[in-house]
C-alpha cells in the first residue's frame, strides 16, 4: 500500500495528505472524528499536532487518536475521482 509522506493540518478537522504514489489532497475528518468520539481533535491546538507514524502508516495525535493511512488513501482516491467526474454527494 501507499505510504503517507506528508501531512499538513489545514482548517479545523481537515488535513492535506501526500502519499508516495503521488496522491495528494485535502480530506475533511469531521465525520470520522464525530463517529468515533474523537472530540479532543475538535480543539484546533490538538488537531494541529498531527503526525505520521512511519511504522504503522497512521495519522496520530498526542492524545492517542490514530487513523489508518490505508483507509484514508482509499477515501482520498475516491474524492479525487469524484472531483474529476464532477460528482457531488454532499448531503449535509
Amino acid at each position: 500500500m501507499a505510504q503517507i509522506v506528508d501531512v499538513q493540518p489545514k482548517d479545523i478537522c481537515t488535513v492535506k495528505l501526500s502519499y508516495n504514489d503521488g496522491l495528494t489532497g485535502d480530506i475533511n475528518l469531521v465525520k470520522a472524528i464525530e463517529r468515533n468520539n474523537f472530540y479532543e481533535l475538535k480543539n484546533n491546538s490538538e488537531f494541529e499536532k498531527v503526525y505520521v507514524d512511519q511504522i504503522t502508516n497512521e495519522l496520530c495525535w498526542p492524545s492517542g487518536v490514530r487513523m489508518c493511512g490505508n483507509a484514508l488513501h482509499k477515501q482520498l482516491s475516491l474524492l479525487c475521482l469524484m472531483n474529476r467526474l464532477k460528482i457531488n454527494l454532499d448531503n449535509d
